[in-house]
C-alpha cells in the first residue's frame, strides 16, 4: 500500500511540474473555435491536476486519431498528399482527437449539401474533437 502512494504521489508530483512548466512558458499553441484543447485531468485524493503532455506529431503533419485522448487508429496526413479520402484509412467520421503541426483542412462533404470545412493551424490539437465525427476528407487548404 506504501509503495502504491509513493508511485500515486510521484504520478502527481510529475503533473504538477509540467503544468507549472507550462503555465510559466505561455501559450504553446494557437486555436481555432473549432479547435479548443480540453485538458485531459488526473484525479486523486488530494485534488485534481491537469496533464499537459501532447503526443508527437513530426513536423510538416497533421496527426489523428480515431479514439479521443490521442488513442486507436492513427494516421499522419501531410499537405503534399493533397485531398486525401479519410475512409481510406479507417478516419471517415471518426477523427476524435488530432495535433497539427502544419496547416490543413478538414472537411464534412455529405451528399448533396455543400461541403463543410474548418481550418486547422499549426499548433492547433483537440483531445475530444465533436467535428471530426463529421470530417470525410483532409486537404491542404479551405
Amino acid at each position: 500500500m506504501k509503495k502504491r502512494k509513493r508511485a500515486i504521489g510521484t504520478m502527481l508530483a510529475s503533473v504538477a511540474l509540467a503544468t507549472a512548466a507550462l503555465a510559466t512558458a505561455g501559450p504553446t499553441h494557437a486555436e481555432t473555435s473549432e479547435a479548443r484543447p480540453r485538458a485531459a485531468t488526473v484525479g486523486s485524493a488530494t485534488g485534481t491536476a491537469k496533464a499537459a503532455a501532447l503526443p508527437h506529431c513530426p513536423a510538416g503533419r497533421i496527426c489523428m486519431w480515431s479514439e479521443a485522448h490521442f488513442q486507436g487508429k492513427r494516421y499522419d496526413w501531410s499537405p503534399d498528399q493533397g485531398n486525401v479520402f479519410l475512409g481510406s484509412h479507417g478516419l471517415a467520421d471518426k477523427v476524435a482527437s488530432f495535433v497539427a503541426s502544419v496547416g490543413g483542412c478538414f472537411q464534412d462533404s455529405p451528399p448533396p449539401d455543400p461541403a463543410t470545412t474548418r481550418p486547422v493551424n499549426p499548433g492547433d490539437f483537440n483531445s475530444n474533437y465533436d467535428f471530426g465525427r463529421r470530417v470525410d476528407r483532409i486537404k491542404p487548404v479551405c
